[in-house]
């Protein structure tokens, strides 16, 4: 199954198949939208506050082969060239269009010695220069930093798998990686695997965390294995308040932590993240969003995911992620209400 993927997504990103992809873009649609005030307002009082779109990379040890093939941080922590020039990447393409963006930090990256951590600390230092926001990025089963700190190795992504302790010392305990290393308090969360749980909504307030953006409206997975996460139930794109009683409810919003999610799509009966992996059908998303997301008290944030990893070969050169990510912006660029911003930045026009 991997290895067909892999094949079919060189495919699609050839010509042809960008035509093709294009073609079949037409079918994308978006559940569950417009909220219950929808049809009360005059289309013209619709959209008269900003569209936001926030660009997360999670940032994580790893690499993309010259095939495609993804080399996670699971699969090789050490492959720390996705921090540095997965990060150098990044900012190369964000800094050409002026584009704001979240880069949520695994703290493995405070794991590599001597040369390799100087790059990654230089490159970070470089996003906070430049008004890029660093959040928290939480890989327990593959963080050797997070593990050396708290002198045990941990077996599960997921947070399903961990008692509010084990939680809480997670979360500190990154935040002071962070903190010791790049005097950066981060603000904004997101669990690897997206695998947030309501202890880890307990913990996220506790740390003065404002923001998270873990949710994947409508999308389950690894339900059998150690990076379980399940939002199925959930059916909400815009921000809500997370609930301390239940992390999946998004009516009982007693938190002082406001989720944005990532933003999701439907395309033939599957639902699929906004990623810029999917090339064709992330501008169909966006504009779907675009047309039908309610700005008329507040503005609408729709969330871009990808990952550092994805914007570089193990040489360091650009990936197709890079490219495809660049023709969304200038798609969305087109638009003179929209405006790409941080979680952070997010949060302070929601709230």
């Amino acid at each position: 199954m991997k290895k067909l993927k892999i094949k079919l997504y060189n495919i699609l990103n050839r010509p042809f198949g960008k035509k093709a992809l294009k073609q079949l873009s037409k079918s994308v649609y978006v559940k569950n939208l417009k909220n219950n005030n929808y049809k009360s307002i005059n289309k013209s009082k619709l959209n008269n506050k900003k569209f936001l779109i926030s660009i997360t990379i999670d940032t994580e040890s790893g690499y993309v082969k010259k095939n495609n093939e993804r080399v996670w941080q699971r699969d090789n922590p050490e492959a720390y060239v996705g921090y540095y020039r997965g990060i150098e990447n990044w900012r190369t393409l964000l800094n050409k269009y002026g584009a704001k963006a979240t880069f949520f930090l695994s703290t493995n990256c405070f794991s590599a010695k001597n040369g390799e951590l100087n790059k990654i600390t230089g490159q970070l230092k470089l996003l906070s220069k430049e008004k890029h926001e660093i959040g928290l990025h939480l890989h327990p089963d593959s963080d050797l930093a997070l593990q050396t700190a708290l002198k045990e190795r941990f077996q599960y992504t997921s947070s399903k798998f961990y008692n509010y302790s084990q939680i809480n010392q997670f979360i500190k305990t990154s935040k002071k990686l962070i903190r010791d290393n790049l005097n950066i308090y981060p603000t904004s969360f997101r669990w690897g695997n997206w695998a947030l749980n309501t202890n880890a909504v307990k913990s996220l307030q506790e740390n003065g965390f404002n923001a998270d953006s873990s949710a994947t409206p409508g999308i389950k997975g690894h339900l059998k294995d150690g990076m379980h996460y399940d939002w199925s139930k959930v059916n909400e794109h815009y921000p809500w308040k997370l609930s301390l009683n239940d992390c999946q409810d998004t009516k009982n919003q007693n938190s002082k932590v406001i989720e944005i999610p990532i933003a999701t799509f439907n395309f033939m009966g599957k639902t699929l993240r906004a990623d810029p992996v999917y090339s064709e059908f992330l501008k169909s998303a966006f504009d779907c969003y675009y047309e039908n997301a309610e700005r008329s008290k507040k503005p609408f944030v729709f969330v871009v995911i990808s990952h550092s990893i994805e914007s570089t070969h193990e040489d360091g050169s650009v990936t197709q992620v890079v490219r495809d990510t660049e023709e969304f912006i200038k798609h969305a660029k087109q638009f003179a209400d929209v405006e790409f911003v941080t979680v952070n930045g997010a949060y302070k026009a929601i709230k």
